[in-house]
């Protein structure tokens, strides 16, 4: 059961109703900063949440929507039987006078909220500040980041980061005439009681539920030739009962066998964010899983990860989690353009751009491109007759399409010392040996009377429109023909 489209109303970041296309697919979006892909990201969140949960929309009202359109806000998905759509659809609306989410005869968005299968790059931050004291510990970003969702039968029906908020809790509590210290002490040991056993259990390598047996078939495909053991020896509280003790996930390491004396030397932030992810997606591959729905969302986590480690990440969601929809997001253009490369002729992904569009009024609302291209955007801009902009997607298209084969091709090229030295003819001259004469002739045609005319300010060019039809046409060609030959 796949998402085909969502449809959210000011909600967040978005002022008015944005359809979102999705299709079935896994979704790949770059988003400026305040551009509103966060807000999709806890727009669906709460939409499945609101199974279970009351969520106040109220709260999450656009500060902007006007006093006519208040309480208006609502997200609305439609769900396929299969991802290309052609099954039995069914729309679910969340909003502040409706929920479809909690039909008592239909359990699915409930069935799914249970895999807690949303991260955001808040519940890694903490990745930054775990080298104290020459040791890690991993006791907050398990608690309070990627396990702070996670449930089991252990937790009895609670989130483990609820039972840790029971704790911290009690123990802030100040005692006095109404409030004695053997209360305290009570409810203390009771709440502390509850938290080591859901969590200590995750620890033990002889329990189904031990935390490495279902992260490290994740964890060694990111090739880090490491292993790993987590040790967790229970949360107790101070003699006097003001504070807590032993609040730490301690590790050991051994790296191609050898142990690490110092693992706060060798853990670098994107091995650590590497653990954490396995550790997470693990979790979530624990639950069962013969549910209709499965959504992975991954909000911004590429942060902490170089590019060795975002690539076997794409390939791990793809080989270990086939039945899932995934969505991701990333704030890095140059890392969403080099992806692209890898996922453009994957046919279970889409890609889309947010971008912050600043109003009349002066405050910033989301502007979605759906699955753009240079050259989707070429005929955009096209049909919206802004020919000069048509014309400098379509070079960009051009060169991109180029420069793709040349690499695909291991073409040799002169060697320069940077990228920036290398001009788009440099790699025209290795690709027309390769072309049909023809193709030649009208690629050199256009940039002549098009491609290159059109990029320059030039006064006494005429910007004729069947000129760059013709030219996005040919580049068109271009790509399919040196698409077959690389297949």
């Amino acid at each position: 059961m796949k998402i085909q489209s969502i449809e959210i109303t000011n909600y967040k970041a978005f002022l008015g109703t944005y359809p979102i296309k999705v299709d079935g697919k896994n979704l790949f979006i770059y988003g400026e900063n305040g551009s509103g892909k966060s807000s999709l990201y806890y727009a669906l969140k709460d939409f499945f949440q609101s199974s279970i949960e009351n969520i106040d929309l109220h709260e999450l009202e656009n500060i902007f929507v006007s006093e006519e359109k208040k309480g208006s806000t609502a997200i609305n998905v439609k769900f396929s039987s299969d991802q290309e759509g052609k099954g039995k659809t069914r729309n679910y609306e969340f909003s502040s006078s409706r929920n479809d989410t909690r039909e008592a005869a239909d359990t699915t968005i409930r069935d799914a909220n249970k895999l807690k299968s949303f991260l955001t790059y808040k519940h890694l931050l903490d990745i930054h500040h775990l080298k104290k004291h020459n040791s890690i510990n991993l006791f907050d970003l398990l608690v309070k980041g990627v396990l702070k969702h996670f449930r089991y039968s252990l937790t009895n029906g609670r989130e483990l980061g609820e039972l840790w908020e029971d704790v911290e809790s009690m123990i802030e509590k100040k005692t006095g005439r109404e409030y004695p210290i053997n209360k305290k002490k009570t409810e203390v040991n009771s709440a502390i009681k509850a938290f080591n056993e859901a969590f200590g259990e995750l620890f033990k390598p002889d329990s189904p539920e031990y935390i490495l047996k279902h992260a490290k078939p994740i964890l060694d495909q990111f090739n880090h030739n490491i292993q790993v053991t987590l040790r967790y020896a229970q949360v107790r509280p101070s003699s006097d009962y003001s504070a807590l003790d032993n609040a730490r996930v301690t590790v050991d390491l051994l790296y191609a066998g050898k142990k690490i004396a110092y693992p706060h030397l060798f853990l670098n932030e994107a091995r650590l964010s590497a653990i954490a992810i396995s550790i997470y997606l693990g979790m979530i591959k624990r639950h069962v899983q013969g549910i209709p729905c499965k959504i992975l969302f991954l909000d911004d986590i590429f942060i902490g990860l170089d590019i060795a480690n975002r690539l076997p990440l794409l390939q791990i969601l793809e080989y270990e989690f086939p039945e899932y929809q995934v969505f991701i997001t990333t704030y890095d253009k140059p890392w969403f353009e080099y992806a692209k490369g890898f996922l453009e002729n994957n046919k279970v992904w889409k890609t889309m751009e947010f971008y912050a569009q600043e109003t009349i009024e002066g405050f910033e609302i989301p502007c979605i491109f759906d699955n753009q291209d240079f050259l989707e955007k070429a005929a955009y801009h096209l049909q919206h007759s802004d020919y000069k902009a048509a014309a400098v997607y379509t070079r960009s298209a051009f060169e991109k399409i180029i420069r793709t084969y040349c690499e695909k091709k291991k073409k040799k090229l002169v060697f320069k010392s940077r990228l920036k030295d290398y001009s788009s003819e440099d790699f025209w001259k290795e690709v027309k040996p390769d072309l049909h004469p023809k193709t030649i002739t009208d690629i050199e045609q256009y940039r002549n009377l098009v491609l290159n005319a059109f990029s320059h300010y030039n006064t006494e060019k005429h910007e004729i429109r069947t000129e760059l039809i013709s030219a996005i046409q040919g580049v068109k060609a271009l790509n399919i023909e040196l698409k077959s030959m690389q297949s």
